[in-house]
């Protein structure tokens, strides 16, 4: 079961834009490694020179994918406010509008198993296992600077139709990169998850190569705050499928490949504790992913693509 991240020196095999960024107010600070917990399996981390390592993928959510709404545009959070008591001292209250991640920056040198982070501070892993393997790119700086984006390539080997087959982006909460403190994320105040996410691969700007029918992603959001990543101090962990509306890009519904998605944290269903206790105990973990069981469209020798912009939370 094989892992790549941030490979990038590599040519793009997809057609990338620029992209607009959403505005919403950052919020939080913590870490942490990739979580079993996340991908169902071990923890992994990326390598520049094609090397891997071993992680596994659950599918256990069983949620629809219509709790979602998408638009093509990018979308924007409000920010904070605080009251201010009349002997002109303030008092910070909480937010529902959250940034978690976005604007994505290649470290020069493996970092604490990443080869990715984001502006906010917290690593970004990549990975594969079971039939999909790296599949030959990784998003450079280069393109990082000019989409915004985060694309991380897989080809399946046999045919991907199990929960084993599997392609991952994990994001780490925001400072953690340098505080090496896994304080979880505040979304008490929250009722959305916004992400900006999808399957970029088109085979036409690809000498036809076939791929693009991985059409379902499972996002995976849960509180481990452990060292080690294992879970074993992971009181919550919910997930939902999300239908994209669209696959590849340069096309009428997306020039980048990615759409935002607005996904009701109320829609997401708990393999450990519940949504509650999440957001009482707040976010350490955010997991873009598929898996072969959810996409049985899905063949033998076929690319795919996880692209990521920004993600966050919001009412």
């Amino acid at each position: 079961m094989a892992t790549e991240t941030s490979l990038r020196g590599r040519s793009s095999v997809v057609s990338l834009a620029a992209v607009c960024a959403a505005t919403l107010l950052l919020s939080g600070c913590n870490g942490g490694g990739v979580t079993s917990s996340m991908t169902g399996g071990a923890s992994s981390s990326g390598s520049s020179s094609g090397s891997s390592t071993s992680s596994s993928s659950s599918g256990s959510s069983t949620s629809s994918s219509s709790g979602g709404s998408t638009s093509s545009g990018s979308s924007s959070g409000s920010t904070s406010s605080s009251s201010s008591s009349s002997s002109g001292g303030g008092t910070v209250t909480a937010t529902p509008y959250v940034l978690f991640s976005s604007n994505y920056q290649a470290y020069a040198s493996q970092t604490a198993g990443a080869y990715v982070y984001n502006t906010q501070g917290g690593n970004v892993y990549a990975g594969a296992g079971g039939s999909f393997a790296y599949g030959g790119y990784s998003s450079p700086q280069t393109d990082m600077d000019r989409t915004q984006l985060y694309i991380f390539q897989v080809q399946a080997g046999a045919a991907p139709n199990t929960a084993g087959d599997y392609a991952y982006i994990a994001i780490k909460p925001p400072g953690s990169s340098t505080s090496g403190v896994f304080n979880p994320v505040d979304i008490s105040q929250s009722a959305y998850l916004l992400v900006q996410m999808g399957n970029s691969y088109t085979a036409s700007q690809n000498n036809n190569q076939p791929g693009g029918a991985v059409t379902v992603f499972t996002v995976d959001l849960n509180n481990d705050t452990s060292a080690a990543g294992n879970g074993s101090q992971q009181t919550a962990e919910c997930t939902y499928d999300q239908t994209l509306t669209a696959v590849g890009s340069n096309i009428a519904a997306t020039a980048l490949g990615v759409l935002n998605y607005k996904i009701p944290l109320s829609a997401f269903t708990c393999k450990t504790g519940s949504m509650a206790t999440l957001q009482m105990t707040g976010v350490v973990n955010v997991v873009v992913k598929f898996t072969g069981d959810k996409n049985p469209s899905a063949a033998s020798g076929e690319f795919d693509t996880i692209a990521i912009g920004y993600i966050g939370f919001t009412l």
